[in-house]
């Protein structure tokens, strides 16, 4: 008997839109976080007295807060697109679908209007967050990307799982505004933050190792431009910011109260929701 080998083709899927074609959708994406920010607001003043006594500068990062509460969430539709339907995960650089689509324009609109926020507070309060600038440049660079060559949405979508740290956060944060610090669910909370923390440098971790099984793939075939924002973006994700932000955690689990006021003196205090 003589074994006879077949290759099937694999039916990579690969979405017809492109950016113009999204343009629409992203500017609805901003001004629907820009929206979503203001009812934030509006709803917790009229819910909790402690937002109405805090002053103006606090109240926004409180909106921040829980906008990037929410923000965070998706990272469940991220899981599910990688390594569940994973019609994405079939080729790193060609897949696309209509739901990765939606999913790039929900970031990039997102990211637009975080960073056009963070430019108003530095401004108004003379502040600036260097991390969170830094942070937002390359993941703008990158969604940009994703959306003007339409390739590499499953790495779009992988990194995204690094903002698992993000609801966290920003329970972290408020619970600290309410002086809630000492209660079991903030440190609850905290634990957490920070098992997370060091759950991330073990996902960078990996996704490093991705790139390196695709890399003579991601060199023929993905424009440099992504290229280079990818890996220098998580280059600082890597070896600076996730580090950073685990130490920064891990000592506020233990001074939340001089942490705290020393970021306060600093005029730094938008950090702390990073």
């Amino acid at each position: 008997m003589v074994n006879i080998q077949i290759e099937i083709p694999l039916n990579i899927p690969q979405s017809n839109q492109t950016l113009r074609d999204n343009v629409f959708r992203i500017v609805l994406s901003y001004f629907s976080w820009l929206t979503l920010s203001l009812i934030a607001r509006w709803i917790s003043k009229q819910l909790i007295p402690k937002v109405r006594a805090m002053k103006a500068k606090e109240q926004m990062l409180w909106q921040l807060s829980i906008t990037r509460f929410i923000f965070g969430l998706p990272i469940l539709w991220a899981a599910y697109m990688v390594y569940i339907d994973r019609r994405i995960a079939l080729d790193h650089v060609f897949a696309s679908t209509d739901e990765s689509w939606i999913f790039t324009c929900i970031l990039t609109g997102y990211f637009l209007f975080e960073e056009f926020a963070l430019i108003y507070f530095d401004i108004k309060y003379h502040g600036f967050s260097k991390e969170l600038h830094i942070h937002h440049f390359f993941v703008l660079n990158g969604c940009f990307s994703v959306a003007y060559y339409n390739r590499g949405h499953y790495y779009a979508a992988k990194t995204f799982l690094l903002q698992i740290s993000t609801p966290f956060t920003c329970i972290c944060w408020c619970l600290l505004k309410l002086n809630l610090e000492k209660t079991k669910a903030w440190k609850i909370n905290q634990w957490i933050l920070i098992y997370i923390f060091h759950l991330r440098s073990v996902y960078e971790i990996y996704c490093w190792y991705g790139i390196y099984q695709d890399w003579n793939y991601i060199k023929q075939n993905l424009p440099w431009i992504y290229t280079i924002n990818m890996m220098v973006g998580l280059a600082i994700i890597t070896i600076w910011l996730t580090p950073y932000w685990t130490y920064r955690k891990t000592v506020q689990y233990f001074s939340p109260n001089y942490w705290y006021r020393e970021n306060e003196e600093k005029n730094d205090e938008i950090n702390k929701t990073s």
